[in-house]
């Protein structure tokens, strides 16, 4: 079984969708477990998600209940030079995380991680086409100076838009897909 790490619950709604579409679309075989639920971890934030200590009781899992793992956070802002911000920082974090858990199953960076390059509220954002009048309505009540990720952009579009709240065939989501599909393979 595959377990994937996430930072919270947006990030969970999210994954589901993709595991949905691959399931639709018949790109990965879940066999009889098709209740997603069981695959996504929330581990709270970015903090707990890349600290060790809370894995502890995950850790007694490993290899019974999942044989590979997927970690998906958001490096947040490029520029950001906080401990674990920016793309850099955040892969040395992750580097230390999997040197702390000594797990017993193999978590290549390449095939393991994936790390939204600013966050999943600014992915989600840039996949709106440009008709939409949402990206009038950010600039109106000046949403970027107010909440700098996006998140209100993306919210405002799934509240407006609820039957297709993501271009999933969008570029930004192309590498993350392929890793999900990939992980599900090899399971």
């Amino acid at each position: 079984m595959v377990r994937i790490f996430v930072e919270g619950e947006d990030d969970k709604k999210f994954i589901i969708v993709l595991l949905r579409l691959f399931k639709k679309n018949e790109e990965v075989d879940f066999g009889l477990n098709d209740d997603f639920d069981d695959y996504i971890q929330i581990m709270g934030n970015k903090s707990k998600l890349l600290n060790s200590a809370e894995y502890t009781n995950i850790s007694k899992q490993v290899g019974k209940k999942f044989k590979k793992a997927l970690f998906i956070f958001d490096c947040d802002f490029e520029k950001d030079n906080k401990k674990c911000n920016g793309m850099e920082n955040s892969e040395k974090c992750f580097d230390t995380l999997i040197e702390n858990l000594k797990w017993n199953i193999e978590i290549d960076k390449k095939k393991h991680l994936y790390i939204f390059n600013r966050n999943l509220d600014y992915c989600i954002a840039e996949t709106i086409e440009k008709k939409h009048c949402l990206l009038e309505i950010e600039q109106c009540l000046d949403l970027n100076e107010l909440k700098p990720n996006r998140k209100p952009l993306a919210a405002l579009y799934a509240i407006m838009y609820p039957k297709k709240p993501y271009n999933l065939e969008h570029q930004n989501f192309n590498e993350l897909k392929t890793k999900l599909i990939k992980i599900f393979e090899e399971n």
